[in-house]
């Protein structure tokens, strides 16, 4: 029995001893983390791959987008246009009188022209005397030798030059002349103020073309 603990004795003493032998191992210490570290380690880690993938992209130039301006359309000139200008009169009084030439029969034209006319008489004659303000009718008789008919719609007499004694600048016929008739055209007219001669022109004329020049002088006391 004595025995039994001398051995337990001896084990447990040669134990200590050896635990006594084994060296002591000391925890590692475990750093504080900052929590600020952290959130500056994530935003460093994040600037940094932002440069590695920024780096790693292909370079992109931006190329200027040209629009195009719309050329100026030039605005086309007008044309010119020759303008035919015709002169109609309103007759405010006619005096013409037909009387029948040349056999009557719309033809015999003496002359090569398509309007012609041959004065046949002037009343009152030229030189006549009035006082002055004196109304009085000039009359014309002509007869037409052209080769054309005169129609009433498109041939007229009017002022031409000379003094202005008249009282209207121009009339219509009231009656066609055939070719080689006559007819006799009046105008109405009042003598000037003062004394003196006077001489007007007139003008017989289809559309544009004017034919047989008739003149009056008188003489104002």
């Amino acid at each position: 029995m004595a025995t039994t603990k001398s051995k337990y004795l001896f084990w447990l003493t040669a134990l200590a001893a050896v635990m006594a032998c084994v060296p002591s191992f000391a925890a590692p210490s475990v750093p504080t983390t900052d929590p600020n570290s952290i959130s500056t380690f994530i935003v460093q880690t994040a600037n940094a791959a932002s440069t590695r993938t920024a780096a790693a992209m292909p370079t992109f130039t931006p190329t200027a987008t040209f629009t195009p301006t719309p050329r100026n359309t030039d605005t086309p000139e007008p044309t010119a246009t020759a303008t035919v200008l015709f002169l109609f009169y309103t007759p405010t009084k006619v005096i013409p009188t037909l009387s029948g030439g040349g056999g009557g029969s719309g033809s015999g034209g003496t002359s090569s022209q398509n309007y012609a006319c041959t004065l046949i008489s002037v009343n009152p004659p030229n030189g006549t005397s009035y006082n002055n303000r004196v109304d009085f009718d000039a009359r014309w008789k002509v007869k037409n030798i052209g080769k054309k008919n005169w129609d009433k719609s498109s041939v007229d007499y009017v002022y031409l030059s000379g003094d202005k004694f008249h009282k209207v600048a121009g009339y219509d016929l009231s009656a066609s002349v055939k070719v080689g008739d006559s007819i006799e055209i009046g105008v109405d007219m009042q003598a000037p103020k003062n004394a003196g001669t006077y001489t007007t022109n007139w003008t017989m004329q289809a559309g544009v073309q004017r034919f047989c020049t008739l003149s009056l002088t008188i003489v104002v006391k």
